[in-house]
């Protein structure tokens, strides 16, 4: 990868080199949604007008692989297809599931050769890396450290650093608080649609794929363990990490600050049920939710008044609520 970052398109070209064309080149494919078919017409084409004996790739296949060191890489790991267990770590060496013995491995023939494949399998995509480069950047390095220089407005919330919840996590922490480069971040549980499919842009990043059909629903915290294995290590050891902008290598941790997802994720991730009468994960079973005589669904009528102060005229109210009921402190 070097060399090809070093050697230009053609002798006397001193604009593009082998690495920055491909990578121009690959760009322009995902801002632009190029069919492969496209694509390698279309480089076949720009390899035709430029001067005999050019390095640019011929197509999408030498394209990619003239990158490919650049990528940040990922994990496969198998699961149970009940989603019972990961075959991670101490278990990585199990042949059937530990909690409903399913069988790990489906055995077939092909070509008269005997084949082993997982029945069901997740990637992860490690969280180390992509944090260790966003300092290795001159631009990204500094930005990273924006929130502990910026100018705070009173009574304004441009940026999470101004709320209170960071504060709070400053005062209780503040060995972690010291180094300005230490990273906060936020785990998203909700909708992602990866193909721009809705014109949105996201400043997210990618941690699980977890192979369908189904949704894993409340099993997704099974999925989840190499996430939080890595946020642990990330609060509590740490890793070393080269600072460009400084010139210096530092101890970078990281801490999980935010969940954020929508009621029926934040059941996923707690366990907590969201449905039916005891829904509210606040209240939790001291509720006053009952069931509708007719539709059998649940409903919170008039469960809300308790809530007010003592002195609010809604308590003693008989007729625009539950008829002939007061709601006493």
């Amino acid at each position: 990868m070097l060399k090809d970052a070093q050697s230009t398109l053609w002798d006397g070209c001193d604009k593009y080199y082998i690495l920055s064309a491909s990578l121009r080149a690959l760009t322009l494919k995902k801002d632009y949604g190029l069919s492969e078919g496209c694509f390698n017409e279309w480089m076949q084409f720009m390899g035709d007008i430029m001067p005999d004996g050019n390095r640019l790739p011929k197509n999408i296949y030498q394209a990619k692989k003239t990158v490919a060191e650049l990528g940040l890489g990922s994990m496969k790991i198998d699961c149970c297809p009940s989603g019972c267990m990961l075959y991670y770590k101490e278990y990585e060496m199990l042949q059937n599931c530990k909690v409903c013995q399913r069988q790990r491995y489906k055995h077939f023939t092909r070509r008269g050769k005997d084949k082993v494949v997982s029945l069901k399998s997740m990637w992860y995509f490690p969280l180390v890396p992509r944090l260790k480069r966003l300092y290795s950047s001159m631009q990204t390095a500094h930005e990273m450290k924006w929130h502990h220089t910026h100018q705070r407005e009173p009574g304004s919330l441009p940026h999470p650093s101004d709320a209170e919840a960071w504060r709070h996590f400053d005062e209780t922490w503040p060995d972690f608080a010291q180094e300005a480069r230490n990273v906060r971040l936020g785990l998203c549980a909700d909708g992602f649609a990866p193909f721009d499919k809705t014109g949105r842009t996201y400043s997210c990043w990618l941690t699980i794929i977890i192979l369908g059909p189904s949704n894993p629903k409340n099993k997704v915290d099974v999925y989840l363990r190499p996430l939080i294995d890595e946020l642990k290590m990330l609060r509590d050891d740490g890793v070393m990490t080269y600072d460009v902008s400084l010139k210096q290598i530092f101890l970078m941790r990281a801490a999980l600050m935010w969940t954020i997802n929508d009621f029926p994720a934040y059941g996923m991730l707690s366990g907590w049920m969201t449905m039916g009468r005891h829904a509210c994960p606040i209240c939790m079973e001291n509720n006053r939710g009952f069931s509708l005589a007719c539709s059998k669904k649940t409903s919170w009528f008039d469960c809300h008044r308790r809530f007010l102060p003592q002195d609010h005229p809604y308590r003693r109210n008989k007729t625009s609520f539950t008829k002939d009921k007061v709601e006493r402190f």
